[in-house]
């Protein structure tokens, strides 16, 4: 027995703020900031595989400055990057003036879990716990992508 949460949990995974973005599909941007190299670089690749380009961030620099370089429409942020629990750094991406239609999914621990609620405070607009199934973050980029494709 584990102390896992069940995947269909919204302990697992959830989102907050439903957003949608309308616009051509070789279009949308998603970038993947993660502390685990080979696990950022295996999502980036499992996403240009299911058609949104994608860029992968090692740390918060980076994460910036492809925020502001590149412009993605969707973020998966490892809340390990810019310390567990300091949201100052998701509070800073929100501050952004082009911040409006982006979507930010917290990807945070599960043991110790953070609390949602705070992630939610800090301006999230939803988390999956690591590791989390590629299908489910797959499921949230079509939901926020596809439901208003331009073709």
């Amino acid at each position: 027995m584990n102390n896992r949460a069940y995947e269909t949990s919204s302990s697992q995974s959830a989102l907050w703020n439903r957003k949608r973005l309308r616009m051509a599909a070789d279009s949308r941007r998603v970038l993947v900031a993660l502390t685990e190299r080979a696990l950022g670089e295996s999502l980036v690749s499992l996403f240009d595989l299911k058609g949104f380009p994608s860029q992968y961030a090692p740390d918060a620099s980076s994460l910036k400055r492809s925020i502001g370089e590149w412009r993605p429409h969707a973020v998966f942020v490892d809340t390990r990057i810019g310390g567990c629990g300091n949201y100052a750094l998701v509070r800073d991406l929100r501050n952004s003036h082009d911040d409006a239609d982006r979507l930010i999914i917290a990807m945070s621990g599960f043991l110790p879990e953070e609390p949602l609620a705070h992630l939610r405070e800090a301006g999230y607009d939803g988390h999956c716990r690591r590791p989390c199934p590629v299908w489910q973050m797959t499921d949230i980029l079509d939901d926020f992508f596809a439901s208003h494709l331009v073709r």
